[in-house]
């Protein structure tokens, strides 16, 4: 099978993500998109809700999706908790990647990103051993110029064929930060999440107050 691995900290999960995981799904014919959240163990990234609430909203989202199947007739996604469940030090993309290759060996992988992580990527934990071994589908976002970023970067362009450029073919400003920041000052998200999502995050006041 070809396998999407989309991670994220899905903090919270938009349908931004949902979106860019389907569109990715049909037009590069994969048979699987696993959704693996990030850990809050990383030391790069600050988590503003604990990994079991982030864990639950991804549930519940996914929960919404279960007509989506792929051709041999499962769930087209699912998730894996492999960065969650890691112990500090070993959350890097390259050990998530490693992880899930041998849990399916038989099938290619593919790591879903978007082309802003394009920058900095050469610095990302075991970075050579990671672009050298594995394969990219890289989602363009304005401002990010994807081809440029690989051509400037010595690592990324004498690997340029492990990295597969598309475009949504559609602007979807809904961020994490967006949905957030409306919570926090009262505002209002729906249709920007699952309703699902958006009411676990009020039963548990998530979001109520800014971490730091």
């Amino acid at each position: 099978m070809r396998l999407g691995i989309y991670g994220s900290s899905f903090d919270p999960i938009t349908y931004s993500h949902l979106f860019t995981a389907a569109t990715v799904a049909h037009r590069r014919r994969l048979d699987k998109v696993i959704f693996v959240p990030c850990s809050s163990k990383r030391h790069d990234k600050k988590m503003q809700t604990e990994d079991v609430h982030r864990l639950h909203m991804l549930k519940l989202a996914l929960a919404t999706c279960q007509h989506k199947t792929n051709k041999f007739g499962e769930p087209l996604f699912e998730i894996s908790t492999v960065e969650m469940d890691a112990l500090p030090g070993e959350t890097y993309t390259y050990d998530t990647m490693v992880h899930l290759q041998k849990k399916y060996p038989e099938d290619e992988l593919f790591f879903i990103m978007g082309s802003d992580l394009l920058v900095g990527l050469s610095n990302w934990g075991n970075a050579e051993k990671l672009v050298s071994r594995f394969r990219f589908i890289v989602m363009t976002r304005e401002g990010y110029p994807t081809a440029d970023l690989i051509a400037d970067d010595p690592l990324l362009r004498n690997h340029d064929e492990h990295f597969l450029i598309m475009s949504k073919g559609i602007n979807m400003g809904i961020s994490s930060t967006y949905i957030r920041d409306e919570i926090r000052k009262g505002g209002d998200p729906s249709f920007l999440l699952p309703d699902a999502c958006l009411a676990y995050i009020y039963e548990q006041g998530i979001y109520r107050e800014q971490r730091v």
